[in-house]
C-alpha cells in the first residue's frame, strides 16, 4: 500500500495512491508492506533504489546507513503490536531522496499513526521554517509547505516519544508485579502455583518489551549521528533548527538507555524475589509434610505395638485397653507437636 502526503498551502493531504498515479506533489510517501509492482513504481518516480527486505533486515552500519544516487538512506529498528498483546521490532527504512521523504515499512507502529494523526491536524508543530523579521525575531514562513527534512525529524521525535511512553508503561507495571509479590508474602496462606506462574509471565513480559525497546533505542542511536552528517550538507533555513532537534533527541535516546538499564536491573531483581518467594514456599511444603510425618511416627509405633499377635499382653485383657491405647497415640502425638511449637519450628 502507498500512503502520500502533499501540502496546499493550508493543510497536509493524506491520500492512497495507485501504483499509476502517484502524485506529483508529494513530500512523503508511505510504502506499507509494499508489493514489488508499488516499489517499481516509486523507484521510477523518484529515480532511487529503494532497499528490500532483506537488505533492510542486514545489521551491519554499511548496509543500515548509507548515501547512494542522491539519496541517504536511514533503517532503524522501530517496536510494535504492544497493542495485541504481542511486541516485536520490525526495520524501518527512512530515505531523504530529491525532496521527498520515503518510508518502507512491513509492520505497523503507532508512533507512525501518531505522527500522521498530528501531521494532518496541525503541519505547524513540526521544525518550523524560520523567517528573519525586521526586529531580529524568527517566526515561521507562511503557507510553505514542510522539507521532507523536518517530516522526517519529526517523525522520529515521535518514534522516540512513543519509546518513552512504552517504558513508562513498563515502569508501572514492574511497580505493580512488584507489589504482588510482596503482598503475597504477607498472606497466611501459601501463594498458589498458578499466582507464581502469572507473575513469571508479566515479569517476562515486561523484560521482553524492555529488550525490544533497547534494541531499537541502539537503532536510532546509530541513525542520529548519521542524519546530523546528512542535515550538514544542507543548506536551507529550516536545516539549523532540525540539527538542533537531533542534538536534543540524541540527549534523550542517552537518558531513556540509562532507563532502560534500570528497568533492566528491576527485572532481575523481581525475577529473582519470585525465584525465592517460591523456594520459601516449597521449603513451607516440605516443612508441613516433614512435620507431619514426625508426629505420626508416635502413634503408629503405639499401634504396632497392639497390632502384635502374641498371646500374652496384659492390655488385651482390660475394659479400658482400646480407651487406653487411643489416649496413648494422642498423646504421643500432640506432645512433639507441642516440643515444635516451643521451639518455633512451627
Amino acid at each position: 500500500m502507498i500512503e502520500t502526503y502533499s501540502f496546499d498551502g493550508i493543510k497536509v493531504i493524506h491520500e492512497t495512491a495507485r501504483s499509476g498515479d502517484l502524485p506529483e506533489g508529494a513530500i512523503w510517501i508511505d510504502l506499507q508492506s509494499p508489493s514489488a509492482e508499488e516499489i517499481a513504481a516509486v523507484e521510477a518516480r523518484c529515480a532511487v533504489a529503494i532497499p528490500t527486505r532483506e537488505e533492510m533486515s542486514e545489521i551491519e552500519v554499511s548496509s543500515r546507513l548509507y548515501s547512494e544516487d542522491g539519496a541517504d538512506v536511514m533503517t532503524a529498528s522501530v517496536v510494535h503490536g504492544v497493542q495485541n498483546g504481542s511486541p516485536a521490532f520490525a526495520p524501518v527504512t527512512f530515505m531523504l531522496a530529491r525532496g521527498r521523504l520515503i518510508t518502507v515499512r512491513y509492520s505497523e507502529p503507532k508512533s507512525f499513526r501518531i505522527f500522521v494523526a498530528k501531521l494532518c491536524r496541525d503541519p505547524a508543530a513540526l521544525p518550523p521554517h524560520h523567517a528573519q523579521t525586521e526586529a531580529g525575531e524568527v517566526e515561521r514562513s507562511p503557507g510553505k509547505a514542510p522539507t521532507a527534512e523536518q517530516l522526517l525529524v519529526g517523525l522520529l521525535e515521535t518514534v522516540i516519544d512513543r519509546m518513552a511512553d512504552l517504558l513508562e508503561l513498563i515502569s508501572a507495571d514492574l511497580d505493580r508485579i512488584g507489589e504482588d509479590i510482596f503482598s503475597s508474602s504477607a498472606k497466611k496462606k501459601p501463594t498458589g502455583t498458578a499466582d507464581f506462574k502469572k507473575l513469571l509471565q508479566r515479569i517476562g513480559a515486561a523484560g521482553d518489551l524492555t529488550s525490544r525497546v533497547r534494541e531499537s533505542l541502539a537503532t536510532l542511536d546509530r541513525l542520529l549521528p548519521f542524519l546530523q552528517l546528512v542535515l550538514d550538507r544542507k543548506k536551507g533555513s529550516g536545516m539549523k533548527d532540525g540539527k538542533a532537534r537531533v542534538k536534543v533527541m540524541a540527549r534523550d535516546i542517552h537518558s531513556l538507555n540509562d532507563f532502560v538499564s534500570f528497568l533492566s536491573n528491576k527485572t532481575t531483581f523481581l525475577l529473582d524475589t519470585t525465584v525465592g518467594m517460591i523456594s520459601i514456599e516449597q521449603n513451607a511444603i516440605i516443612k508441613i509434610f516433614s512435620v507431619a510425618a514426625v508426629a505420626f511416627l508416635p502413634p503408629t509405633l503405639v499401634a504396632s505395638v497392639y497390632g502384635m499377635n502374641f498371646e500374652h499382653m496384659p492390655e488385651l485383657g482390660w475394659d479400658y485397653g482400646y480407651a487406653y491405647a487411643l489416649c496413648l497415640m494422642v498423646f504421643s502425638a500432640v506432645l512433639p507437636m507441642l516440643y515444635f511449637r516451643y521451639k518455633n519450628w512451627l
